[in-house]
């Protein structure tokens, strides 16, 4: 009578349990050897997809990228070619509703070219922060990488970021915009508010409080006088 009460509870804390870890935050699965004007659509890259307009996707100096990634050998620009203007990745990944994530990330910025100064849009379930960065004093070995934190209260079992650089107010070539690397999601300690339960959690619960009380008197029925 014991085992079943303890498998229905197994099943309601398992999806507490069973989020899966951000992918590939620094774009290192495939080989990105500056791998230019990557279109809106495509899935360039594991986890992550063009959102907007297009992207470069830059390896490592010398010989094939344009600069040093902050982690690992890949980095994105946010802005491609073909006087887009505006670039952005997305990516959608598992989370438990009611709880608090932190977001890291590492941002620099394409200096070859206006504006000096690069916009990022960090947008999380509709959400959005923005963010700028200098690129004054940036090279290929100097980056000037640097790292952003910002947190959000998941809403569902599943949430979405997603990177815009937007540079077509600036003019000119409109090919450089924010550098993007080492994206990290991490659930954040508990703090003791309730995680809200989905209506199956409920039913889980209430049928064992129910077996608990048809056990518990039929085992009181049972013993002798």
């Amino acid at each position: 009578m014991i085992r079943l009460p303890i498998a229905v509870f197994a099943f309601m804390v398992a999806p507490i349990v069973a989020a899966a870890p951000f992918q590939n935050g620094s774009f290192e699965t495939g080989v990105a050897c500056n791998n230019f004007n990557i279109p809106a659509g495509n899935n360039f890259t594991v986890g992550w997809t063009v959102s907007v307009g297009n992207i470069d996707w830059i390896g490592a100096p010398p010989g094939c990228g344009a600069w040093q990634a902050s982690n690992g050998t890949n980095s994105l620009d946010l802005v491609g070619g073909f006087l887009a203007g505006v670039g952005g990745v997305t990516q959608t990944f598992d989370t438990v509703p009611g709880v608090t994530y932190q977001v890291q990330f590492d941002l620099g910025g394409n200096f070859g070219a206006p504006p000096v100064i690069k916009p990022l849009a960090v947008t999380i379930n509709g959400v959005t922060t923005n963010f700028t960065f200098d690129t004054s004093g940036s090279s290929s070995l100097n980056m000037g990488w640097t790292t952003k934190t910002m947190t959000f209260v998941a809403a569902s079992t599943s949430s979405t970021i997603n990177f815009v650089s937007d540079v077509s107010a600036a003019g000119g070539t409109l090919n450089a915009g924010a550098a993007l690397d080492n994206v990290r999601v991490t659930q954040l300690a508990a703090t003791g508010a309730p995680i809200p339960l989905s209506w199956a959690q409920w039913v889980a619960a209430a049928a064992i409080a129910l077996m608990a009380v048809v056990f518990f008197r039929r085992r009181k029925a049972g013993s002798p006088a």
